[in-house]
């Protein structure tokens, strides 16, 4: 043990001591491991971040039951402006000790706001001036940090005294606990696919950053054996070697990290945004990336030496003891695939897979592509012949060591192809859903919808005198039950009204007309007994006996006044349809102001100009984070290549001062690395490509929905690889210059 114990010692006083180039290895593996372990400390800290999200959004539900008088009311409102949807809450205080909101000092009176800092901000500036004709309130205090959900969100708080104790409107508190009801099936394999493919490459630039000036350590260990050292011997004094360089990187990733968390609250996208102090990994986690880093690192260092045969009086390395074999390569691609097909079809709407078979799948086949990579960039150099001197230069040097070039651009591979996937998948939900959202969203019209239990009356009036309102449309909705679990939507109203709601011909009053249900429900018989409302005591109603089919976005009933005869009013909730000038900047903004006396009474959308449909925005989120992530990843690729290319320009330096001296120009030089950095990129390119369609097909096949194709993403993902390996050659040229100049001749 005591023996153990003092070889790993040598091998960490060898990391630390010596010359200057210990310091410089050291330096370099540290920066390496450590951006990779600032990587996964962020990783780790994110369902943390977003659990307080959650928690400090139910801190602020308001608690309907208690004893006794409520001490508050209050109502729910949704401002809608341009692609936002601001949430807050009018309150009329009862007593004077009624429970304050999260975050909130003083509760407001009628005609006084309290706002977020972010919301107060857009208010203030020039992009908020159609937004401030629906806040007149006072401000009179500003929502602290304990009150919202991230420091990019819109909220409020304002009093009004308009509003009556109709039900649900009690508070006695504040405080809600509600149970996660899980994520849509879809999203839970997008949250699976994009975990695994961003943490993933992360695992293989540790191992890179691992392996980094392993031939001078090899030139270190072969003269321990010189002096004696057993070959077990050896191998703890790498592990020790390598340990120190884990350790250095697992202190520097924290600093990362650290230093970066204080900015996290300056991301544009407010679903994203964050508070410092809510970015804080959970300790299981830590714990998990403490040990995993180190381990990875001297496996990564002892699985390097397997073909290295350290002997007293040099380093002889088994370049070809046998070629690279394909076969075992191909089993992980083929078994990850195998899993994710034994999954197709078992998710939809409601139901997903087994999780372990996907995760375990996607892992395989990401796996397949830095294990498949070295093979065929050797096969690819040993068969290149002629060319440029530069292109000689680079294929030679591949030729001697294609693994380290195809390792380093395995992570960049695994990044590309992760994303093709996702793009893929995001792109296949999107034509499904969103591309049916707008051929069937009506752009000119507002919509105005009003809670069926509260009156407001002149709402009609007020949108009708609006400028840029041509014409206003009145609709009514219930809603009735066929039986059971099958619900049926009821839309009432005139023809004109009618047919902005649905495709229908030869409109009539009198006439009836039905849509089918496009999520596949059961269709609805004419002349079928409903039960409007609740199914146990609602009002039964017979449906009429024949109607004419129609198209809509939402499948149900379509009945002109005549036809809906026997449907109590009292049961249903208004909405107007306002036709809009969209001649007019801003014209949904300009109604919406029109009838800004009815704030908590009312609920608009829209779907023209500067509004974006609710799904478009959902997948315009998820495409920014993926691109995010993307980034971030490609970004710590880039950084991985970049100390790897510095790394091996500094052990070449003699060979390279040599050709300098001998006459062959810089630009050959430099080209040649471009060269060296590009063959293994072509090639993990194609391989990367070609395996994130595979993995995105059968994903889709997954989830039984159709295959489609994010061309122009793939492109834009693709060229950005491209860019990556023509900034890290263009760094490396200064330290290029250095090296080719006369020191480079000098040896020891």
């Amino acid at each position: 043990m005591n023996r153990t114990i003092s070889d790993l010692a040598l091998g960490v006083r060898l990391a630390v001591g010596g010359s200057r180039k210990s310091w410089v290895r050291l330096a370099l593996q540290g920066l390496g491991i450590g951006m990779c372990v600032a990587v996964l400390v962020l990783a780790a800290s994110i369902p943390g971040a977003f659990a307080a999200r959650d928690a400090k959004g139910n801190l602020s539900e308001p608690q309907p039951q208690g004893t006794g008088p409520a001490p508050l009311l209050v109502e729910n409102a949704y401002v809608a402006y341009r692609s936002d949807y601001i949430q807050g809450r009018y309150l009329k205080v009862l007593k004077a000790d009624a429970p304050r909101p999260p975050g909130v000092e003083k509760l407001p009176g009628d005609g006084e706001i309290v706002l977020s800092p972010a919301l107060a901000e857009l208010l203030a500036s020039p992009k908020g001036e159609l937004l401030r004709p629906r806040f007149p309130q006072r401000v009179v205090g500003t929502i602290g940090q304990a009150g919202l959900t991230g420091p990019k969100d819109y909220t409020f708080y304002a009093g009004d005294d308009r509003i009556g104790e109709s039900g649900g409107t009690k508070a006695y508190g504040f405080g809600v606990h509600y149970g996660g009801g899980g994520i849509a099936p879809i999203l839970w394999l997008l949250s699976v696919v994009g975990i695994v493919v961003l943490l993933f490459p992360v695992l293989v630039f540790v191992g890179v950053a691992a392996r980094l000036a392993a031939a001078q350590r090899d030139r270190r260990l072969a003269a321990l054996r010189l002096v004696g050292a057993g070959a077990s011997r050896v191998r703890l004094i790498a592990s020790g070697e390598a340990l120190v360089g884990a350790l250095v990187g697992l202190a520097v990733g924290f600093g990362i990290f650290y230093a970066i968390r204080p900015f996290v609250d300056k991301i544009s996208i407010a679903q994203l945004a964050i508070f410092p102090s809510d970015l804080t990994p959970s300790l299981g986690l830590v714990l998990l990336v403490v040990v995993a880093v180190p381990v990875l690192a001297v496996f990564t260092s002892l699985f390097a030496m397997r073909r290295t045969i350290i002997e007293p009086l040099g380093v002889v390395r088994q370049q070809k003891p046998v070629r690279r074999r394909l076969w075992w390569r191909l089993v992980p691609a083929i078994v990850g695939a195998a899993l994710l097909g034994s999954q197709m079809g078992k998710i939809n709407d409601t139901d997903r897979p087994e999780q372990w078979p996907v995760v375990i799948g996607v892992v395989l086949l990401m796996l397949g592509i830095p294990v498949l990579l070295p093979w065929l960039v050797e096969r690819v150099v040993f068969r290149i012949r002629g060319g440029s001197p530069a292109l000689q230069l680079a294929v030679r040097r591949l030729q001697l060591d294609s693994g380290t070039a195809a390792r380093v651009v395995g992570g960049v591979a695994v990044v590309l192809a992760g994303t093709v996937t996702l793009q893929m998948i995001l792109a296949g939900v999107e034509q499904e859903v969103v591309s049916k959202e707008k051929r069937q969203a009506n752009l000119a019209v507002l919509t105005v919808s009003t809670d069926e239990n509260v009156a407001v009356p002149g709402l009609r009036e007020a949108l009708e005198k609006a400028a840029t309102v041509r014409s206003v449309q009145e609709i009514s909705r219930t809603g009735a039950s066929a039986g059971e679990a099958n619900y049926v939507g009821i839309v009432i109203g005139p023809c004109d009204a009618l047919k902005t709601q649905a495709t229908i011909t030869n409109c009539a009053d009198g006439k009836a007309y039905y849509a089918p249900d496009s999520g596949g429900g059961r269709a609805v018989e004419p002349g079928a007994e409903l039960t409007l409302g609740d199914p146990r005591k609602g009002v039964r109603w017979k449906a009429p006996a024949q109607w004419e089919p129609a198209t809509a976005r939402n499948g149900g009933l379509y009945l002109t006044p005549a036809a809906a005869a026997g449907i109590p009013v009292d049961n249903t909730s208004r909405e107007f349809m306002a036709e809009l000038d969209l001649s007019v900047p801003d014209a949904a903004e300009h109604a919406r102001n029109a009838i800004a006396a009815y704030p908590w009474q009312t609920f608009t959308s829209f779907a023209g100009q500067n509004d974006i449909p609710e799904m478009e925005r959902v997948f315009g989120l998820v495409r920014q984070g993926l691109y995010a992530g993307t980034a971030i990843t490609l970004l710590l690729a880039g950084a991985s290549m970049l100390l790897m290319a510095l790394e091996q320009v500094r052990e070449r330096r003699r060979p390279l001062a040599v050709l300098a001296a001998s006459g062959v120009p810089r630009g050959t030089l430099a080209r040649s690395l471009l060269w060296q950095n590009g063959v293994p990129l072509v090639l993990s390119t194609a391989v990367s490509v070609a395996t994130g369609i595979g993995l995105g097909a059968l994903s889709m096949k997954v989830s039984d929905a159709e295959i489609a194709f994010d061309w122009p993403g793939i492109a834009l993902v693709t060229a950005a690889s491209a860019a990556l390996v023509l900034a890290v050659t263009a760094l490396t040229l200064p330290s290029l210059r250095r090296a080719t100049g006369a020191l480079g001749l000098r040896t020891e």
